[in-house]
């Protein structure tokens, strides 16, 4: 349970998942800071900074406001080199890490990925990767690697689910790399919320598993196949009328890289594809607390 009015700093309010753990924690009694880019356009019933990962936040934001927990959900998807993705995600992340241990911040909670493991072959991955590894270095916090992240209702889900989601709802013929094969896990928004506030109040030294293991896999461990998603996305959605069509991924990633080549931007990056062509072959739950339980996904969209 959440000390009440710990005050707690969360990157990236503006989006999807920072705006929902947001509102997770305001409703249990925190105090909650909203750092995001636009500070004009977040809820206006928290207090907002500014903040981007090419600047951070304001200089003594953390000091000054008695921030004593910083969720780290933030990240820019709109570079795609290797060196622009690494100065603004990686260099940002870094800074804003020192900044809060500067500051007198006393636990980080960082939000990565499924998609960073060793070996893993997307730029988004490997970034992730790196930044996992400075927050180990400072030794500040916690990592979480979340997998496919949706809500219920399942129109309140922002990112890759809500995109899914509007797609099926057009109906057609929907293009599947390799015929939808690749496996995902899934995390319910709500239960990444309660596993990140377990965290808060976890001892940096707890547990040998932690330390060994470095990370937190926060997923149902019931892999979905991406088709079998999109499925049950139709039926949830009515659309009746979804048709699906393979195509070879290599070919598809090809042509993705000719476009943003070009700097036609198709809405799905080439770097997206391969992290669904290349998942995580077994995943590691075991440093998951025995009686903390993400929901089943399929259950979870039929209640």
């Amino acid at each position: 349970m959440l000390r009440t009015n710990v005050r707690i700093a969360v990157t990236g309010a503006g989006g999807y998942l920072g705006s929902r753990l947001c509102r997770y924690f305001r409703e249990r009694d925190a105090c909650v800071f909203q750092l995001t880019g636009n500070p004009k356009t977040a809820d206006a019933s928290l207090p907002a900074a500014h903040f981007s990962l090419a600047k951070s936040v304001e200089k003594g934001f953390f000091r000054e406001n008695g921030i004593e927990v910083l969720v780290h959900a933030a990240y820019d998807f709109r570079p795609s080199s290797r060196k622009d993705i690494w100065d603004s995600n990686v260099k940002g992340s870094i800074a804003l890490f020192q900044q809060a241990q500067h500051e007198g911040v006393r636990r980080v909670l960082f939000v990565s990925t499924m998609s960073a493991y060793d070996g893993c072959r997307s730029l988004y991955g490997q970034a992730k990767l790196e930044i996992e590894a400075a927050l180990y270095e400072l030794g500040l916090g916690f990592v979480v690697r979340p997998g496919l992240i949706y809500s219920t209702p399942l129109d309140g889900s922002g990112g890759l689910m809500g995109s899914m989601l509007r797609r099926v709802q057009r109906g057609g013929l929907l293009p599947l790399m390799g015929g939808g094969k690749q496996e995902l896990y899934l995390t319910h928004e709500e239960d990444l919320g309660r596993f990140i506030e377990w965290l808060t109040d976890q001892s940096i030294e707890r547990g040998n598993a932690v330390k060994r293991k470095g990370y937190f896999t926060t997923a149902n461990p019931k892999p979905y196949a991406f088709r079998r998603i999109l499925e049950l996305l139709s039926t949830s959605a009515n659309s009746e009328n979804v048709r699906f069509l393979s195509i070879p991924w290599r070919a598809a990633w090809f042509g993705l890289k000719t476009l943003e080549a070009v700097g036609v931007n198709s809405g799905f990056r080439s770097d997206s594809m391969l992290r669904l062509a290349y998942q995580q072959k077994r995943p590691d739950f075991s440093t998951l607390p025995q009686n903390f339980l993400f929901r089943d996904f399929e259950e979870a969209i039929r209640n």
